[in-house]
């Protein structure tokens, strides 16, 4: 998993539930890097400890810092990335042709997930994920996000999941203005 991810959920938490949590959380893990891929088992072992820490479940922790890391890391780090779309919908159509084949030819390892995305009338898209690591709530939580940084919301409808046993998860996808807290 990126770098990136390992220090958007540090600051996730710092932000969210405090510089003590985050310590605790980080206290002995190593530094990460950017620039570096990292076992996706220490991500989950830290969504643990953040569950143990905060008393929320796992899957509460991960969406919130999905929406926070699309919100406000990425936002902030890659701003070019976002900029060059006026909408949420407009982002999303691009994601895997701009982003992540651009992580995956200058991170070795990094292995983003799979996603397939298509328009879907007029104000939303139909997102086909696919990643052994079955994370598919934090691409809610990371859509949402993007939908925030918008200043509009995303309402998904989960057709398929890997979690019961679908080869993929399919979300269809509709934004709207405003944006609402999950």
């Amino acid at each position: 998993m990126h770098g990136v991810i390992f220090t958007s959920f540090r600051d996730y938490l710092m932000a969210s539930h405090g510089n003590g949590t985050a310590a605790a959380v980080f206290e002995a893990e190593p530094e990460y890097l950017l620039s570096e891929a990292y076992p996706d088992e220490s991500l989950l072992r830290l969504v643990a400890l953040a569950s143990a820490r905060t008393g929320l479940e796992p899957d509460e922790i991960v969406f919130e810092f999905g929406v926070f890391t699309a919100e406000i890391t990425f936002a902030r780090l890659y701003p070019a990335f976002f900029d060059v779309s006026r909408s949420t919908r407009e982002f999303l159509l691009t994601v895997e042709t701009r982003i992540h084949e651009l992580v995956r030819a200058t991170i070795p390892n990094a292995g983003p997930p799979q996603l397939e995305i298509f328009p879907r009338g007029e104000d939303g898209v139909s997102i086909i994920y696919d990643s052994p690591r079955r994370l598919c709530v934090l691409l809610r939580g990371l859509t949402e996000g993007a939908a925030r940084h918008y200043g509009e919301h995303a309402e998904m409808e989960e057709r398929t999941c890997m979690l019961r046993g679908d080869p993929a998860c399919t979300f269809d996808v509709a934004f709207s203005a405003g944006s609402r807290n999950a």
